[in-house]
């Protein structure tokens, strides 16, 4: 229940009666925010499951990794945007033109939600990019992947395996120039709920794939490459204040 306003103010502290602690305990709003939230969503019960089902895997991660922080969710309409968005610029590596892109995100009213980086981008033809700038472009179909799994379009995000060539089904038609429009009105999130845990796995396989290359010991469990696109993408569904350009993937 909202706090009750008064004359415009809203009470910084209001006293609940929490049952598990059988006591009165004055908390704030920020702190009943929080028991709301672990009512639904526990990080540390998530790090628990992940961490024993990961090792079954034979992912094996240390105890002492933390779990995630409170998230805030994007809303399904932001997540689709940016699926759209990473999609139609996706389409410079297999060679439209940045006036094909320019005008589809244009007609689609989605230029406004181009980051920095990626406004900048087309300001230069592909062929003069640079060449880790392209190969960054091409791995964005794993992020895209990431995005239409928590738009519950397929349910195959793993830590190793590749893209499926289901994708463009999800997606509009950018060869037809079919509107964008229906796409994000018909997306949906999965639950939050599933999301978190999903995120929180993949945070404790970077963990692993890091600590594996740093002691020098292949492993087909996971790959690098995919793990950071899809944690990416992961990270920025359940991180609101987090901008694209600069998500943090530290583990």
């Amino acid at each position: 229940m909202p706090a009750k306003e008064s004359h415009g103010l809203i009470p910084h502290f209001v006293v609940v009666l929490y049952p598990r602690l059988k006591t009165n305990k004055l908390l704030s709003t920020t702190d009943i925010q929080h028991l709301m939230f672990f009512s639904r969503i526990n990080p540390q019960k998530i790090k628990k499951k992940n961490t024993k089902t990961l090792s079954k895997l034979g992912i094996i991660v240390p105890e002492h990794l933390p779990a995630l922080d409170i998230p805030k969710f994007r809303s399904a309409h932001e997540v689709a945007e940016r699926c759209v968005v990473l999609a139609v610029l996706l389409q410079s590596h297999f060679g439209a033109t940045n006036e094909f892109v320019s005008s589809y995100l244009k007609q689609n009213n989605l230029m406004r939600h181009l980051t920095e980086e990626e406004t900048a981008l087309l300001g230069q033809e592909y062929n003069k990019w640079e060449d880790q700038t392209k190969i960054d472009l091409y791995w964005s179909i794993e992020a895209i992947w990431a995005l239409t799994w928590c738009g519950g379009y397929h349910g195959n995000l793993t830590f190793n395996s590749e893209v499926e060539d289901s994708l463009a089904s999800y997606l509009p038609s950018f060869v037809d120039n079919e509107p964008a429009q229906d796409f994000l009105n018909s997306f949906t999130l999965r639950s939050e709920k599933e999301i978190i845990e999903k995120l929180d796995a993949f945070y404790r396989a970077h963990w692993f794939c890091r600590h594996s290359q740093m002691n020098n010991k292949a492993t087909n469990l996971v790959n690098m490459d995919i793990i950071i696109e899809r944690r990416k993408s992961l990270e920025w569904v359940c991180y609101a204040e987090e901008s694209w350009d600069e998500i943090c993937l530290d583990t």
